[in-house]
């Protein structure tokens, strides 16, 4: 049995640090993914990586000898180093919620407000809150249950020793709250909100579609009587509104794809380690299982991004034939507008000049 959990446990690790390093490779050497709302993007992928790195394979000895094997004064720095990259990854997943947010409210403005400078300060402080909800209390001893010169956090069991965090409740309360709770309330928010401007603007582009596709007819069959040509006009404005209303679907399914995941990884977790410093009345079993179940977390994250994103789609696609032909831009009426591109059909280019 314990061959199979090593086996899976490899695995998911060898997922998590490949995901991540490589997509982080592609950012740095496509210049077309090189943007300020990818840098955000970076700093994800490097918590989950760090993650990949630093947190699971001690996690995965834990799992499979029982005991802490490496040596005891590691014990505080790898919890330091666990609760900062989770921390940084969920922060992260936060911040990039408003980028997109600002994106989707207000386009225009958004080179104007979102500068690399002040995207290089928001991941500072990103890391910086992190750091400071992990390395600086686990150091100064404000998360263990008594204030005592030696650190609880190997207890010794026997001859053998296992390394867990023993967390008081005000620390368990203070540290979820500013690292998962209040994250998790902006992002369920401004997701909720891109949802409804994205339908909005979905429902005013169809109705300009359809007045554009009316005008486009009058002009372009002026020696054909008007009454046959509304057919055609409306039909090209069915299909456009119904095109719309799909991508209007599509994004509510991939944002609930977002949440869901992230609110199934991580809500269980932290319910339970604020149960434990209530009452430690939960199975060390169980808060492992939960806490590998955080840690998949940083390995879905590089496969669901990119899976939802054109840019990253078009860029993997030089690379991997299996991508290339979703990552393909498909020519319609508002990519060729926001593109400002040239070509496509007559109806597409008036709709551009209008937009």
């Amino acid at each position: 049995g314990s061959s199979w959990v090593a086996a899976f446990l490899c695995f998911i690790i060898l997922l998590t640090t490949a995901g991540n390093f490589l997509l982080i490779l592609l950012i740095v050497t496509q210049r077309s993914l090189r943007n300020t709302s990818n840098y955000f993007l970076v700093s994800l992928f490097m918590s989950d990586l760090m993650v990949g790195l630093v947190v699971m394979p001690p996690a995965m000895l834990n799992q499979l000898y029982g005991r802490w094997v490496l040596r005891g004064d590691f014990c505080s720095l790898w919890y330091s180093f666990d609760v900062m990259c989770c921390s940084a990854s969920i922060l992260n997943l936060c911040v990039i919620s408003l980028d997109r947010y600002l994106l989707i409210i207000s386009p225009l403005k958004y080179k104007l407000r979102m500068t690399s400078c002040r995207a290089l300060w928001l991941i500072l402080a990103t890391w910086t809150l992190a750091a400071l909800a992990s390395f600086l209390p686990i150091k100064m001893g404000w998360h263990e249950l008594e204030f005592e010169v030696w650190s609880p956090n190997v207890t010794s069991r026997g001859e053998e020793d296992q390394c867990r965090l023993l967390v008081s409740l005000p620390y368990a309360l203070v540290a979820s709250c500013l690292t998962f709770f209040l994250p998790s309330a902006a992002i369920s928010f401004t997701y909720c909100r891109i949802l409804l401007a994205a339908r909005k603007q979905a429902v005013q582009v169809a109705s300009l579609a359809s007045n554009v596709a009316t005008a486009t007819a009058d002009e372009t069959t002026p020696q054909v009587p008007r009454a046959p040509s509304l057919p055609v006009a409306g039909s090209e404005s069915r299909r456009f509104a119904n095109k719309h209303s799909k991508k209007a679907l599509k994004a509510s399914l991939t944002l609930g794809i977002l949440l869901g995941m992230f609110f199934v990884a991580w809500l269980p977790f932290f319910i339970t380690n604020v149960m434990q410093a209530v009452c430690s009345c939960v199975p060390a079993g169980f808060f492992d299982v939960l806490t590998w179940l955080g840690y998949c977390n940083s390995t879905m994250n590089p496969i669901i991004y990119p899976l939802f994103m054109r840019d990253f789609k078009r860029a993997m696609g030089k690379y991997l034939p299996c991508c290339r032909r979703s990552g393909e831009p498909r020519p319609s009426a508002i990519s060729l507008s926001m593109r400002n591109s040239h070509s496509g059909p007559r109806a597409a280019t008036s709709l551009k000049n209008v937009l």
